[in-house]
């Protein structure tokens, strides 16, 4: 069982995936306390899912269930994960979260700009929310050990937005549940809208109808 700290807590994660092993290598580490989280996946869970979800190998499915089970544990830590893309910009985050029908919306942000893919974790400490690159997900290649302050989440939907416009609440409210839904066991709604309630008041939300013009929304999105 290999050690890692990732968004600031220790884990100890036992897996056979080749694609999340190699994604953990930039989160090794080493501790000789209690962990704050373990993660796991059983044969009999692994076979499960394989039957359930027929055509997944074994690897995807580890990966999106370690990854599941290390966003539900993280609201214990005042945070959580969101599907979304997270990119740096002038020392801050800004997340881009788009319904997984149009996932290909992704394509379009530079990769020097992006330090997570899929499941950027979100973590509020000492009043600030900080968004953090995770070994979680598929995209190997853009996983990265880093953390920054959380600035805007910006919600890409052609089918509701014309351009780009600040969110008033009941368009944030539902944009923000569809993009976290998958990490919320229902026990926790409660305590994901309380976060939810902290994140308005410290986070700008936006939508925007498609990313053709990232360095300008970059820009709009990240004003003070």
């Amino acid at each position: 069982m290999g050690q890692y700290r990732i968004s600031e807590l220790n884990l100890e994660i036992l897996s056979n995936s080749k694609t999340l092993l190699t994604n953990l290598k930039p989160f090794e580490t080493s501790f000789d306390y209690k962990p704050n989280l373990t993660l796991s996946i059983t044969d009999d869970i692994l076979l499960q899912y394989m039957e359930e979800y027929e055509g997944y190998t074994a690897d995807v499915i580890e990966c999106v269930y370690l990854s599941t089970e290390f966003s539900r544990a993280l609201f214990d830590f005042n945070g959580f994960s969101m599907e979304s893309t997270a990119v740096e910009y002038e020392g801050s985050a800004v997340l881009f979260s788009a319904p997984f029908e149009d996932y290909q919306v992704y394509e379009k942000i530079s990769t020097d700009k992006v330090f997570s893919v899929d499941y950027p974790a979100i973590r509020l400490i000492s009043s600030v929310f900080y968004a953090y690159g995770t070994p979680f997900g598929l995209n190997g290649d853009k996983v990265v050990d880093k953390k920054f302050p959380l600035k805007s989440i910006v919600f890409v939907d052609s089918e509701r937005f014309d351009s780009l416009k600040v969110l008033d609440t009941k368009d944030m409210v539902s944009m923000f549940i569809r993009a976290v839904t998958k990490s919320i066991k229902s026990d926790r709604t409660k305590h994901t809208l309380f976060m939810l309630e902290k994140l308005m008041h410290k986070v700008k939300f936006y939508g925007v109808s498609d990313l053709s013009d990232l360095d300008f929304i970059l820009e709009r999105v990240t004003e003070d």
